[in-house]
């Protein structure tokens, strides 16, 4: 387990109106996001809360706008 905070709840409080906009693209953009675990063997996702794949889940789900992920993207780029 784990002490790092979870992305996916970290989104889900954006989404529910408990973090201002730019605060969340920045925190989002500096995240330390884990390698995603790919097992050929597991048919169900292997559940990770820090992976980039949860920004992307986060769009479909409407909790973030693709705005959001271009801004969030844009940030990461420009800090290498």
């Amino acid at each position: 387990m784990t002490d790092k905070p979870s992305l996916r709840a970290y989104l889900k409080r954006y989404a529910q109106g408990g973090i201002p906009r730019e605060e969340m693209i920045a925190t989002v953009a500096a995240w330390d996001f884990e390698d995603e675990i790919r097992d050929e063997l597991v048919i169900e996702p292997i559940r990770q809360d820090n992976t980039f794949e949860i920004v992307y889940t986060a769009v479909v789900l409407d909790q973030i706008t693709r705005a959001d992920l271009q801004d969030i993207e844009r940030q990461m780029d420009a800090h290498g």
